[in-house]
């Protein structure tokens, strides 16, 4: 007889895994990101587009206002009707603080209440120079919005 090569006791091929470990580590992961979940914190800044869309659909006589700076602290405020120029203010202070107290007063009191009366701004643009740092710029729309204006645009200009 020959010898037969290769037949033996055969192995199972079945294993048994522990999954205990698994399932609390999975456990352990779900429950820390439920806890976690509550610190997230979504932030929106809500501006409309100020040319295009909705804002050009309205047939309406309507007041436009440009922020034109002349340095960082050197503001012209120019309000427009039907796109030419009804009046023009100048915004100018020492430093950024009082600047931006200025810019709130200005727009409050001869902006948003020119002739004696109420008017609505439509659409209001921002054409900084270079010289105007990003979180001044920020704190100017901020101050737009404070005054309710919220269709804002910023322009850039060429060479400045």
């Amino acid at each position: 007889m020959r010898k037969q090569v290769g037949l033996g006791k055969k192995k199972d091929l079945t294993a048994d895994l522990n999954l205990t470990p698994f399932i609390d580590l999975l456990s352990t992961c779900v429950c820390f990101l439920l806890i976690t979940a509550v610190w997230i914190e979504i932030g929106t800044v809500e501006i409309k587009q100020s040319h295009g869309t909705a804002a050009a659909a309205s047939k309406k006589i309507s007041y436009d206002l440009d922020l034109v700076y002349k340095t960082a602290t050197n503001l012209q405020l120019n309000l427009k009707k039907n796109g030419k120029r009804v009046k023009s203010f100048k915004v100018q202070a020492p430093n950024e603080e009082v600047f931006q107290a200025q810019l709130f007063e200005t727009i409050k009191t001869n902006v948003l209440t020119f002739k004696n009366k109420s008017i609505e701004i439509a659409t209001a643009t921002v054409t900084p120079k270079s010289i105007v740092n990003y979180g001044s710029l920020i704190q100017t729309l901020d101050t737009l919005r404070k005054n309710e204006i919220v269709n804002i645009g910023i322009l850039s200009a060429k060479g400045n």
